[in-house]
């Protein structure tokens, strides 16, 4: 009977707090007129969006395919479907951390949902269309499913990782290493369910068994966005696990090590656990790290990337605050006090960052007030060329229909060229010369275009490779 009142007492407070964080997650999601991670949601959105009408975009490499095959029905909703997908998806990843902290006896179970979604990378790619979170909830599953010894199970859904990001090949060699601890070698085979599968869909619908390798787009792009420090993403921990987080999980570091040297009967178990949370954890920021200063992976240096592994991280938070608070003998009102000034400030970080709910920042308004002319001016009748896909998505077109709208020029050492007359050209300083190595001076120059309208930010900015921010609306000539 005591046993069952536990269980019904943990299932309401777990009830509560899923709740708490749909709502408030929701809210943020309905009310927010932006999302981070700039033009990349839209691809992703585009992509999952148009998935139905274009089979193939459900093997596209850059869109990852289990993130478009599993978002899809959620775009259709538009790109707040998107959004709502991401939310339930990071919930459902906190709640696999809980199960885990849980089957590995941890103290506070439930804080590890708390640490997970309030990271602040964590917390704002929730409300974002990009992949990094559904990431994060293959790993947690995986990681469960290994610790509660289902090893056929784990190496299965693990196995798909990398079509959710393709870093989770930093990630698959652990679990071998986990595999072979435990010795159950029957299940390493399993290890490449996700690559066959998706061999076999990539032979029968491109006829590219090794489409995944093939069709590769990570290949550089140094020279566009350049590189940066090693302790990039060290130096950036405060919008990524926030300081008092950070704190936790160094000391959740230290606590391996003082309880590796006091085991001796569980001195596998815990093994298994640096693997897969410590070492998995580590060897995807240096990855990230190494691939930034080398200008490698097409990197760009992106914080965002590290909501992928937040679910470990907050484990590691979950170990450094246990070991606070066995250290400390307090009573235990003065226990309760710390702890609740603990998750208030662990809670209050993302809005200190950020304002809430998001609004658009000064690229996307810039491109909403030209789409909103291009509207206006009754200018949709022309074919549209376009570089950044925000512009496109405030038009509401369909951005695979050729008919209506083209990404980027079709001749670009000969603007103008193969473009019909009366066409409208959208460049922006951004995407136009780097992505698009595409030159202002080869439009305001040339006598196949002239300038409609040029929109500033009220506040001047500057983008990638230091151009000052201005989007220009072009239209096509007659000039032969």
């Amino acid at each position: 009977m005591r046993i069952g009142i536990r269980i019904n007492h943990r299932l309401r407070w777990l009830i509560f707090i899923f709740s708490g964080l749909f709502i408030l997650f929701g809210y943020l999601v309905l009310f927010s007129t932006s999302a981070k991670g700039g033009a990349d949601n839209y691809a992703h959105f585009r992509l999952a969006r148009y998935a139905f009408k274009y089979p193939h975009f459900f093997l596209d490499h850059w869109g990852k395919p289990l993130f478009t095959i599993l978002s899809s029905p959620f775009a259709q909703f538009g790109f707040k479907g998107i959004q709502f997908f991401n939310v339930i998806a990071g919930l459902l990843a906190s709640f696999f951390t809980y199960l885990t902290v849980r089957k590995l006896d941890y103290k506070n179970p439930w804080l590890a949902i708390i640490f997970t979604c309030f990271a602040p990378v964590y917390f704002i790619i929730m409300l974002s269309g990009l992949t990094e979170i559904l990431f994060s909830l293959v790993l947690m599953i995986s990681v469960f499913l290994f610790l509660d010894k289902r090893f056929f199970a784990s190496s299965i859904v693990i196995s798909f990782i990398i079509f959710s990001r393709t870093e989770g090949i930093i990630v698959l060699p652990f679990f071998l290493v986990a595999i072979i601890i435990e010795k159950k070698y029957k299940a390493i085979p399993f290890l490449f369910t996700g690559f066959i599968f998706f061999s076999l869909l990539g032979y029968l619908i491109v006829e590219d068994f090794w489409w995944f390798i093939t069709q590769n787009p990570y290949t550089g792009a140094r020279e566009i966005y350049g590189t940066g420090e090693i302790t990039h993403f060290l130096n950036n921990t405060k919008k990524i696990n926030g300081i008092p987080l950070a704190f936790m999980a160094v000391l959740g570091i230290v606590s391996y090590a003082i309880e590796f040297l006091k085991r001796s009967k569980k001195t596998k178990q815990l093994f298994v656990e640096i693997i897969l949370v410590l070492s998995i954890y580590l060897a995807y920021l240096a990855a990230h790290s190494i691939a930034w200063w080398k200008g490698v992976g097409g990197s760009l240096g992106l914080i965002r990337v590290m909501a992928a592994v937040i679910p470990l991280a907050a484990i590691l938070c979950l170990r450094g605050y246990n070991l606070i608070f066995d250290w400390l003998k307090f009573n235990q009102f003065v226990q309760l006090a710390l702890k609740i000034i603990v998750l208030i400030v662990v809670i209050k970080v993302p809005y200190d960052l950020y304002h809430l709910p998001l609004k658009q920042d000064g690229r996307e308004h810039t491109l909403s007030e030209a789409a909103d002319w291009t509207k206006q001016n009754n200018l949709l009748k022309h074919k549209i060329y376009y570089y950044d896909l925000y512009f496109i998505h405030q038009l509401e077109l369909n951005p695979f229909d050729k008919n209506i709208c083209f990404e980027r020029i079709p001749e670009l050492q000969k603007p103008g060229k193969g473009m019909p007359s009366g066409s409208l050209l959208q460049w922006d300083a951004h995407f136009g010369p780097n992505e698009g190595q595409l030159p202002l001076d080869s439009l305001i120059n040339n006598p196949y275009f002239k300038i409609l309208k040029v929109f500033k930010p009220e506040k001047p900015f500057k983008v990638l490779n230091g151009y000052e921010y201005e989007v220009y609306i072009f239209q096509r000539t007659d000039y032969k």
